[in-house]
């Protein structure tokens, strides 16, 4: 069995668990806990390569990109990051290859990833792995909302919840 499905299988229990198991998992963290957003913190972005567009607002870091904002980290191939010009405001971030956000015990993966800063929500797409613990859950796409902690998976959805006392 590949790690990937394997993780897959893991994570879709997890979410499956929480709908059913109520009480049970209330004890448990729940998905998306540490995954915090926090605009106000200061945003770095190391990478191999920058390139910048003035006329389009546009940032393009490539190769080894790694963004660290607060506790969130995320890192890519590549990222697209666009700003207000008379602010200098990081308004969007979008990742592609690789994509990795991860935060406290909580990682999602997938191929590609559009996070908006001011909104504070979050595509993935791409063979999705969101992993907590042992827990997992894989699709095809995940949204969420860093701000309020929910989240929407679509695509051949699996999860696997595996308590706390195992």
């Amino acid at each position: 069995m590949n790690r990937r499905f394997a993780g897959s299988l893991v994570a879709g229990m997890m979410f499956a668990g929480m709908m059913i198991a109520g009480a049970a998992f209330a004890q448990a963290e729940q998905p998306f806990s540490t995954f915090q957003h926090d605009s106000s913190q200061p945003l770095e972005i190391v990478s191999d390569r920058l390139g910048i567009s003035q006329a389009a607002q546009t940032a393009e870091f490539v190769g080894n990109v790694e963004v660290i904002q607060g506790t969130l980290t995320m890192r890519a191939q590549q990222m697209t990051v666009t700003y207000d010009q008379s602010s200098g405001d990081i308004r969007q971030l979008i990742a592609t290859g690789d994509v990795l956000l991860s935060s406290g015990s909580e990682a999602a993966e997938g191929q590609r990833a559009n996070y908006n800063v001011d909104t504070g929500f979050l595509v993935m797409e791409g063979d999705v792995l969101l992993t907590q613990g042992q827990s997992a859950l894989s699709a095809q796409s995940m949204r969420i909302n860093l701000n309020e902690g929910t989240g929407e998976f679509s695509g051949r959805v699996r999860t696997v919840f595996v308590p706390q006392s195992q």
